[in-house]
């Protein structure tokens, strides 16, 4: 339902987009309002429905647009609030043309859904003046000019009036029919107190003195008459929880109750939540209990759950999720960087796609010289070296004719022909020449394996930081908005004038 809330947020804004620039200073009051509307795509797409319902009311009450009060009636559709949806989406349709044909025919098919789930209550009582509450939240005063729109299903249904005991009861209404309810106060003594309620178990069944008035978490305080109750949380795969709380005339108590968890009772009355973070070393707290180091996946009872996961040097994520009966519900959480944060990691991916591209040209810079040391000088010099080396070797020749210089089956002789030579016999000179050749040869051998040898280091320097540059963190990992990732950067543009309110979306290219 989630995901269907979600493309049906994206159709409305697409769909009303025009092609329009960003005004360089724009209004506060629609700069806000845009800046809501992000934010609540943002929460609604990571699952949290409250915090993303509570945005997009806020940006209502700044610019009453209506796409902006149909997407307020997708999120109610999701939380199943139908009564609070068709209303929501009643009133975007109160205003046809500025929405475009596709909003219309989807908010049409969400208002017609939303009222097939939707039953009415009867209510008669003996008192004329009044509250009258639904599951503990006032919904209307005495006398009711008509039956009362609520959700197909079991509510309490209650009257509070001055000078009374509070009554309360159980009904089931049908959806699309109507439940006839009728209750009787009792007068009392004294002023009504009332007994405010913390828990941070949700979904749990609120009883004052074995009456059932509603679930946690309460939206308002519990109206009861002065004197001694007790207040009493149940639910599935939790131990009970019980407190007992006296209350003077018009008095006020705060109470706080936390179900502890029956693991005995989680084999059949649980399911489990398994939550793939984008960091890792995060820690859970499940209703308000901490669970310590995130490690796999967590059993918890069936039902609602609301999820604190922080991680260091990240902003804290909250989430409202739904743990289903015996299987395992998934969920992602990518973590936004703290200030910071972001500022040391977009310095480290910096620094490392630096290191990266230095080493990559450092080692072309190395492999090449290298290699055109061996391929331009070294090689040609080696051949002339081995050429010469091999004169020499074949000067040693023997019984040639005439006589090769270095023939030692020769007579020795002193070489008188050439002054720089004389006094040195022929084996003195032909040895130095072979030593001299050969030592030649090896050290262009030498500087040639050194020259690949550079060609080698750069090569593989290259494609170290050609790897380093790959496997680097990207800079701009955390630059992008939650709008950006989810519209492809298209920015939402509140606009009021004379005839009206309107939201638009406007893309830079």
């Amino acid at each position: 339902m989630r995901k269907y809330v979600l493309s049906c947020l994206l159709v409305g804004l697409l769909v009303t987009a025009a092609a329009t620039a960003r005004a360089d200073s724009p209004d506060p009051t629609r700069k806000e309002a845009a800046d809501r509307f992000d934010r609540g795509i943002h929460m609604v797409d990571s699952g949290d429905l409250s915090g993303g319902l509570a945005e997009f009311l806020r940006a209502y009450a700044l610019v009453p647009a209506p796409v902006v009060i149909y997407n307020v009636g997708l999120v109610y559709a999701a939380m199943n609030r139908p009564v609070d949806a068709a209303r929501a989406l009643d009133k975007a349709l109160k205003t046809p043309e500025a929405l475009k044909p596709e909003v219309v025919a989807r908010a049409t098919q969400m208002l017609h859904e939303q009222t097939e789930k939707i039953g009415q209550v009867a209510l008669t009582a003996n008192v004329k003046e009044g509250s009258v509450e639904i599951d503990n939240v006032e919904v209307a005063k005495l006398p009711l000019p008509g039956p009362l729109d609520v959700a197909a299903g079991p509510h309490v249904i209650g009257v509070i009036s001055r000078g009374y005991a509070p009554g309360r009861k159980e009904v089931l209404v049908p959806a699309k029919a109507r439940a006839e309810v009728a209750i009787e106060v009792v007068p009392v003594e004294g002023l009504l107190g009332h007994i405010e309620l913390k828990s941070h178990v949700p979904a749990a069944d609120v009883f004052v003195d074995g009456g059932r008035v509603g679930k946690t978490p309460l939206e308002s305080s519990i109206t009861v008459a002065p004197g001694a109750h007790t207040v009493t949380l149940k639910r599935a795969g939790y131990n009970p929880a019980e407190r007992a709380v006296t209350l003077q005339d018009g008095a006020r108590s705060e109470v706080s109750l936390d179900p502890t968890v029956d693991r005995t009772a989680l084999s059949h009355e649980g399911g489990y939540l398994s939550i793939k973070t984008s960091e890792d070393q995060a820690t859970l707290t499940v209703d308000g209990e901490d669970r310590g180091l995130l490690k796999g996946p967590v059993q918890l009872p069936a039902g609602p759950h609301r999820i604190h996961i922080e991680r260091g040097g990240f902003i804290a994520a909250e989430r409202d999720v739904e743990v289903p009966l015996g299987v395992t519900s998934n969920i992602d959480i990518v973590f936004e960087p703290t200030p910071d944060t972001r500022a040391d990691y977009v310095s480290s991916a910096n620094g490392r796609r630096t290191l990266s591209i230095i080493t990559m040209v450092a080692g072309a810079v190395v492999g090449a010289g290298g290699a055109i040391f061996n391929l331009a000088y070294e090689n040609n010099h080696l051949s002339n070296d081995q050429a010469t080396l091999a004169s020499v070797t074949a000067s040693f020749n023997k019984g040639a004719t005439p006589p090769n210089f270095c023939d030692m089956s020769q007579d020795d002789m002193i070489m008188s022909t050439n002054p720089a030579l004389n006094g040195m016999s022929r084996a003195v000179v032909c040895a130095g020449q072979k030593n001299s050749a050969q030592t030649n040869v090896s050290n262009d051998q030498n500087w040639q394996t050194a020259g690949w040898v550079a060609t080698g280091v750069g090569a593989a320097a290259v494609v170290t930081g050609f790897v380093l540059l790959l496997t680097g963190d990207n800079p701009h990992k955390y630059d992008e908005k939650p709008s950006e990732k989810l519209l492809g950067r298209w920015q939402l543009m509140p606009m009021v004038g004379a005839g009206g309110a309107s939201f638009s979306a406007a893309r830079e290219f």
